[in-house]
C-alpha cells in the first residue's frame, strides 16, 4: 500500500537536471545560457504588458488617464537611477572602474524618465535610438557576471528593460515617429557624448561607454571591431549604421504617403 517515494538527494538531483533551473541555480550569469533567454523573454514580456497597458488606458479611459501611466513609468525610471547609482557608489560596492553613472545605459534612464515625464521631442528622438540600438546590446550580450543571487542582476536587467521599454511604450502608445532630424540629432549628442568618456578612459585608463583601452570579459560585438584605438572609430561607423537602420521604417512610410 506504500508507494516508492523519492528521497530528499534524488529530488535535489531531479531539479539540477533541469536546464534552466540548473542555470538558475549556478552563482553567476552566462551569455546565450537557458537563464539568458529567460530572462530576455520575461524582459520583453514586461515591455509588452506595459505597453498594451497603456494602449488600453488610452482607449477606454482617455488620453489624460494614459498620461499619469506614463509619468509613473518615467518616475519609476529615475527612481531605478537613483536606487543604482547610490547602490554602486556606496562604500562596500564602490570602484572608480565601475561604480560611476556615467554608461550610455545610466544616462539612458535618464533619457527615458526625462522623455516619459516632459514629452520634450529631442529626449524622445534620443530614447529611441538609444533604446532601440545602444540597449538592445545588452539584451543580445549582456556585460554581466553575477546570478539572480545579486541584486547586480536585477539592477542590470530592470535597468535595460526601462530604456528599452520606454522606447518602445513611446513609439507604440505614445505615437512617437523619429524624423531623419531627430535622428542626426541623437548621433551627434551619442558621438560627443562618446568622445568625454573617450578622453576620461584614456586619461584614467577605465572603460566607461566601451570606449577605452580595454574590453569586457564577456563576448561582445566589440570582439570584431578589432583593435585599439581603431575600434573606437569602427564603434562610431557601426553606431551611424544601427541609426539609419532604426530610422530606415519611418523614412519609408513617409515616403509612401
Amino acid at each position: 500500500m506504500g508507494r516508492d517515494c523519492l528521497s530528499k538527494e534524488q529530488l535535489t538531483s531531479l531539479i539540477i537536471s533541469l536546464p534552466f533551473l540548473a542555470t538558475a541555480a549556478e552563482p553567476g550569469f552566462r551569455a546565450f545560457s537557458a537563464l539568458h533567454y529567460g530572462t530576455v523573454a520575461a524582459c520583453f514580456g514586461v515591455m509588452a504588458m506595459g505597453t498594451r497597458a497603456g494602449i488600453y488606458l488610452h482607449r477606454a479611459h482617455g488620453p489624460h488617464v494614459e498620461q499619469r501611466f506614463r509619468r509613473a513609468l518615467g518616475c519609476f525610471a529615475l527612481a531605478v537611477f537613483v536606487f543604482s547609482s547610490v547602490w554602486y557608489v556606496l562604500p562596500q560596492n564602490f570602484d572608480w572602474p565601475v561604480s560611476l553613472p556615467l554608461e550610455f545605459c545610466d544616462l539612458g534612464m535618464l533619457v527615458a524618465a526625462g522623455a516619459m515625464l516632459l514629452n520634450i521631442r529631442w529626449l524622445r528622438g534620443l530614447l529611441y535610438f538609444w533604446g532601440t540600438v545602444f540597449t538592445i546590446q545588452a539584451f543580445l550580450t549582456p556585460v554581466l557576471q553575477q546570478g539572480p543571487a545579486s541584486i547586480e542582476f536585477w539592477l542590470f536587467w530592470i535597468s535595460h528593460t526601462c530604456i528599452t521599454g520606454a522606447a518602445v511604450y513611446d513609439m507604440v502608445a505614445g505615437k512617437f515617429r523619429p524624423s531623419f532630424r531627430d535622428g542626426v540629432r541623437s548621433y551627434v549628442i551619442s558621438i560627443g557624448y562618446a568622445f568625454c568618456l573617450l578622453i576620461l578612459d584614456n586619461v584614467t585608463g577605465w572603460n566607461y561607454g566601451y570606449v577605452g583601452p580595454t574590453k569586457p570579459g564577456t563576448p561582445t560585438l566589440l570582439d570584431a571591431l578589432g583593435p585599439y584605438p581603431t575600434r573606437a572609430f569602427w564603434m562610431a561607423v557601426v553606431a551611424a549604421i544601427g541609426f539609419l537602420i532604426a530610422l530606415l521604417p519611418w523614412a519609408w512610410a513617409t515616403c509612401k504617403r
